[in-house]
């Protein structure tokens, strides 16, 4: 009879643990925040789905739960899903309605949110979503950007909130979007920023880009080399900008002319750039002004220093030789 009892005992420790471990929980980067949306009947437990034909209102409600040891000053932000330059979706961009082609931006559906935990507490918040009135196109995915106010570098979490009128998929297409600059721990970089136009998550997208910097050193093959990035984005988040970085070490941006050129591919799909852009001498120092230990080259200098000295060689040779004329 005891074994009976041991054997219910240990089957039923598991059937719970089991249950439990079925809701999906969003683990935040946020130290000791765990993040659940409750999504109610849902087969999707990991986010919203919120079907748009009728427009209207729509509350959903996400819970917040704090198990670090410090009070935590949370804020909740909602914003759109953009790619990042590994391939993977995130919610940490401020996006606009009109940005990459976006129909509506999920910021403008509702209103961020602030919350205080004390260690060990857990809140529930609602949020009222305002689903546009006009027809959707595809996907919106929108999402809650979570992170901590008094530490908005330490990490944060999100909840993905997708809006849909059929749910029927839309295929992406890439265009080029622009050229930028950036700063990544003390280190220069350049951006070039793809954008995938359509309301519809791109896969496996495979990626060749090229950039050089125009010199009138090439002429002697002593200017700067080509920076070429091959990438492969497992996916790409529709309506969204698609960086390539191109990181310059410890080599400071340099003003001048930048020709890009590239190919993008997925499934059956291909896509070529190319395009001409500028980088101003303004540009180029308010990077170079917020890194660290640049080692600048000196091949300019050197070669103009052996234009000198062959200039000096030339000018005295021609003295002596008409000297020796007269």
């Amino acid at each position: 009879m005891n074994k009976k009892w041991i054997y219910w005992f240990i089957m039923t420790t598991f059937l719970i643990i089991g249950f439990f471990n079925a809701s999906t929980t969003t683990f935040a980067d946020v130290d000791g925040v765990t993040v659940t949306p409750l999504v109610g009947d849902s087969d999707v437990t990991d986010r919203f789905q919120i079907i748009s034909k009728d427009g209207g209102e729509r509350d959903i409600k996400i819970s917040i739960s704090n198990f670090g040891i410090r009070k935590l000053y949370l804020k909740v932000v909602p914003t759109n899903a953009t790619t990042s330059a590994d391939g993977k979706m995130v919610y940490t961009d401020n996006v606009k309605t009109g940005q990459f082609g976006l129909q509506a931006s999920f910021g403008s559906m509702t209103k961020e949110q602030k919350v205080t935990l004390k260690p060990n507490q857990t809140k529930d918040l609602t949020f009222k979503v305002k689903i546009p009135d006009k027809k959707i196109k595809g996907l919106i995915m929108g999402g809650f950007n979570i992170y901590d106010t008094t530490r908005p570098s330490g990490g944060s979490s999100s909840v993905p909130v997708w809006i849909t009128e059929d749910n029927k998929s839309v295929g992406g297409i890439l265009k080029l979007y622009d050229l930028s600059l950036g700063v990544q721990h003390s280190q220069p970089f350049i951006y070039v920023n793809l954008q995938n136009t359509q309301p519809g998550i791109m896969k496996k997208v495979i990626v060749h880009m090229k950039v050089k910097r125009e010199s009138w050193l090439d002429r002697f093959n002593l200017g700067p080399n080509a920076m070429i990035a091959d990438l492969t984005y497992p996916k790409v988040a529709p309506n969204s900008k698609v960086p390539i970085e191109f990181n310059q070490n410890q080599t400071p941006i340099k003003a001048g002319t930048y020709k890009v050129s590239g190919v993008a591919r997925s499934g059956k799909a291909v896509w070529n750039f190319k395009k001409t852009y500028t980088i101003t001498e303004k540009q180029a120092n308010d990077i170079n002004k917020r890194c660290k230990n640049l080692v600048y080259d000196k091949t300019v200098t050197y070669v103009l220093i052996v234009l000198v000295l062959v200039s000096l060689i030339f000018l005295i040779f021609w003295g002596l030789w008409r000297q020796n004329r007269s």
